[in-house]
């Protein structure tokens, strides 16, 4: 319990007042693969607008201009908003693509209902399987659109870097798979088509969960 809590602690902290630190320490404790882990739910993706819950620092934002999409970003935390506003506007400034970032509880979005065909979030705390949050995201996906997330990743290479790293990894708390493990059935309650796959990458092994809200009939 005491380590929770610590845990819980240290995870406030690098999300706000050490949020400056966030990128250098997600690289360190995934051995330099976080990018990789979170690209992962490129694939899945719908339609043009994605909404990406939780941006954090603003790098998979970028990713997801460079291949043509337009999302819009959102996350509770001040600090991680200035610094993905900062990251945006120091890349984006020549192609003029500005990037919506909004500030917000994800128990009450501030959308419409079906605004977006797509909803993606990497890494999410277990706020991804509460009721209330789980409805929001049901409210504003279209019909026919999808949620996807990386809840974790398994570092599966033995090299000593990878090693080590698998065992920080493992210390924070960031490999446990305890929190998501009713994910699918929470989902599929709610509405949504839900199921779990893993992505093989040369050095891990990705969790993917994919939502899809159905489609409407005739």
């Amino acid at each position: 319990m005491w380590m929770h809590r610590l845990l819980r602690l240290a995870y406030g902290l690098l999300y706000n007042q050490l949020a400056w630190s966030y990128d250098w320490v997600s690289w360190v404790v995934s051995a330099g693969q976080w990018r990789s882990w979170q690209r992962a739910v490129l694939p899945y993706l719908r339609g043009r607008r994605v909404l990406e819950i939780a941006h954090g620092t603003g790098n998979l934002l970028l990713d997801l201009v460079s291949l043509g999409f337009e999302p819009v970003g959102l996350d509770l935390s001040p600090a991680m908003g200035r610094l993905a506003s900062r990251k945006l506007r120091r890349r984006l400034s020549a192609l003029r693509l500005p990037v919506p970032l909004l500030r917000a509880r994800v128990e009450a979005l501030p959308f419409a209902g079906e605004t977006f065909p797509s909803l993606l979030s990497t890494f999410p705390a277990d706020f991804f399987i509460q009721p209330q949050v789980i409805a929001e995201y049901f409210r504003v996906l279209q019909a026919g659109g999808v949620l996807v997330c990386v809840p974790a990743a398994q570092i599966t290479s033995l090299a000593p870097f990878d090693r080590w790293a698998t065992w920080l990894f493992r210390v924070t708390g960031q490999g446990a798979g305890a929190w998501f493990a009713p994910v699918v059935e929470r989902y599929a309650a709610a509405g949504f088509q839900a199921r779990q796959e893993q992505v093989r990458l040369p050095r891990s092994l990705v969790t993917v969960i994919v939502a899809e809200k159905p489609a409407r009939r005739g």
